[in-house]
Formats: C-alpha cells, structure tokens, sequence
C-alpha cells in the first residue's frame, strides 16, 4: 500500500498498514514531520520514494476541517515570499503555499522559465518564518491544479476537482478524437496544454476502431503535450 502525500506529490511504500481503501485521506509522519496524503493503487510502485513513514491515522472531520485551516493560513506567507523573492532579484513567481500537518514545514510552489539558484532566498526565510522551507518548481498542467478554474466545457477543472495523476496527452490522443490538424487548438486546457478530458475516453474509442478492422496513424510530427 502507497501514500502521495499533499505537499511534495511524493509516493511513499506503507509497510505498517495494507487494509485502507484508495483514495482515503491519511496523516503520516515523514522525517519528523506531520504531513496529509492520500492512499494511492500499487500502479504507482516504480516511483516511489525508498523513505519509510510512520502511519499516524486516517483523517477524522476535524482533521479535515484544521487541514482547510492550514490551507488558508499558508497563503497569508504568500505576499512576504515573493518581496523575498524580488529582493533577491530572482526570475521566479511564487503561485502557492502549504503547510505541514504540524506546521513545522512551509512549502512554496513556483513558477519559472529557468533553474533557479535560490539558496540565499531559502536562508531568508528560515530566518523569518522560523520553519522549515522548501521551494518546488511546478510546470503548466500543476500549476492549473493548484490554482483553479473553469474549462472548455463550463465546468471547474478536473484536475482542481478529482484527478490525482496529471498525465501527459498525444496529438495521437487528440487526433484519433477527431481534434487533430487545424482542430487541435480546440483541444487545448487553460494551462497550454492538451485538455486531460480526452483520455477519459481514449481506450473506448481505440477498441471500437479496432473491432471496425481500422487502422489508426498518426501523422510523424504528432508529439506528446
């Protein structure tokens, strides 16, 4: 049994506990801190971290309720964090934040087109916010996550809402969808890249054009998105 936890993404193996459903919220505790996650399938083996951490509980309503709180109180680091960051005169935007379960870890998310030495800008805020800091880097598809909004379709996005996992979509995706050529821009999301809706129903449409005796083939220069 695997837990992702919230902050990091990071998958982690639990060897003290086998008999939680996917998908339920956890507490653990991960070097010393107190973080939430998620149980996740066995999928997710090959990626996950060889750091073992202690199994606290699974999240009661009150739990979730001080998880909301944490939520809202990270963000109120978010204006000081990016004056840090001006200051620094570093390339980077900070979009979001998280705090640890115990409140000893603060985590900044950001954006930035470059590798960012920031070093002398994580020493500033040990300094200041008396926390533990890390700084990851996030890229278009994690960045409409975390921060929301509305699709193509009218709907809040799926990956704000439900989905776990952001993979990567192909043109050969959108094509056998019939979004390919001069229709493909009508398949990009909010964040620039090909909208993660069409895999929901990919297999369905791949076994049906087989059953049919087709042959789908994609153009040489359809890429992943």
């Amino acid at each position: 049994m695997f837990v992702k936890v919230d902050s990091t993404g990071e998958v982690y193996f639990l060897t003290d506990k086998n008999d939680l459903p996917a998908h339920q919220e956890v507490l653990v505790e991960i070097e010393g801190v107190v973080e939430p996650g998620m149980i996740c399938m066995n999928k997710v083996l090959a990626n996950s971290s060889t750091i073992k951490p202690r199994f606290m509980r699974v999240l009661s309503e009150d739990d979730k309720t001080l998880k909301k709180q944490l939520r809202a109180k990270a963000k109120t680091y978010l204006e000081t964090a990016q004056k840090k960051v001006t200051r620094h005169n570093l390339d980077m935007k900070i979009l979001d934040a998280t705090l640890s379960f115990d409140e000893k870890k603060l985590t900044f998310y950001f954006s930035a087109e470059n590798r960012i030495d920031f070093r002398a800008l994580v020493a500033d805020m040990v300094g200041d916010f008396k926390k533990i800091i890390r700084l990851q880097q996030i890229g278009a598809r994690e960045q409409a996550k975390r921060m929301g909004g509305y699709g193509r379709c009218g709907r809040p996005l799926c990956c704000n809402q439900f989905l776990t996992d952001l993979e990567s979509i192909s043109e050969e995706t959108a094509s056998m969808q019939e979004f390919g050529g001069s229709k493909l821009s009508k398949s990009v999301g909010c964040c620039g890249k090909l909208m993660c809706c069409l895999s929901y129903e990919n297999q369905t449409i791949s076994d049906k054009i087989k059953s049919m005796g087709a042959v789908f083939k994609p153009r040489d220069n359809e890429k992943t998105k």
